[in-house]
């Protein structure tokens, strides 16, 4: 599960509830189930309509990735890496096809099988990285979903605002029932906002954080075999790879500086 996510969906909320109630609001203000439904249904169904089903049958499984996946544990996959080259420098290249059927990392393993076939440097190289490249292609369109969502989200809240408001003002028989009414109308606009601030766009934004720590992965998997295919130690090899994992700690903490600086 990851903490992160789910901790950061109930400080949202809940700082949301919080500072509402405190100026003296209800809960039961806020629950609209006419607002919900307009709002919902029209941003999932211009979502659908500008997707391919192919990619909104991936939601399910972007979902669990967001809340449940935990981050790339790049400290295992060198010590793969390292474990695959004191194989390879000890008995000797073929001796990979033995580990290959195992492996969960498929990309791993076609790159080691690449090298178990004598493939050139330059041809595992552009194989490996036209793979990359569909892959981080791949991870743009899914967290495209949600962006298009959080997209829509607001304007069909001001499109619920506006249905509401046109039903208030055919019926102005009860001029003392209006303030309730118009503010009941207004939850749809903050409905769309909501969901698209607190919800749909944080989840695109936390795919592409999946995506880039999954790409690091992937150049690090790479580098590793071509290394493995040009007879390096495993001792350099992992030097090499501790590389990339200070890349990320120093990426991780630039962006805390930019954020402390905003």
């Amino acid at each position: 599960m990851d903490i992160a996510s789910i901790l950061g969906l109930i400080i949202a909320i809940g700082g949301c509830l919080i500072g509402y109630m405190h100026e003296g609001g209800a809960i039961a203000g806020l629950i609209s189930v006419s607002s919900g439904f307009i709002v919902l249904g029209a941003t999932i169904g211009a979502t659908f309509l500008s997707l391919p089903m192919k990619l909104i049958k991936q939601i399910p499984t972007l979902l669990k990735m967001v809340f449940f996946e935990q981050r790339v544990n790049y400290t295992d996959l060198i010590n793969k890496i390292t474990e695959m080259a004191r194989i390879a420098r000890k008995e000797g290249i073929l001796a990979l096809e033995n580990y290959i059927k195992d492996m969960d990392n498929k990309f791993m393993a076609n790159g080691l099988t690449m090298v178990v076939d004598g493939m050139d440097k330059e041809s595992i190289q552009s194989i490996m990285e036209v793979e990359i490249n569909a892959i981080a292609s791949r991870h743009h369109r899914c967290a495209k979903i949600f962006e298009i969502a959080g997209g829509y989200c607001p304007t069909m809240g001001i499109l619920g605002t506006v249905m509401s408001m046109i039903s208030i003002l055919k019926d102005l028989s009860e001029p003392g029932s209006l303030g309730p009414k118009i503010a009941m109308a207004f939850t749809a606009t903050l409905y769309g906002v909501g969901f698209a601030n607190v919800l749909f766009l944080p989840i695109a934004e936390k795919l592409r954080s999946r995506s880039h720590d999954e790409m690091i992965a992937l150049e690090m998997t790479m580098e590793g075999i071509l290394s493995i295919q040009a007879g390096e130690s495993p001792k350099i090899i992992k030097e090499k790879l501790l590389v990339f994992t200070n890349e990320v700690d120093k990426s991780l903490a630039e962006d805390k500086h930019n954020a402390q600086e905003k």
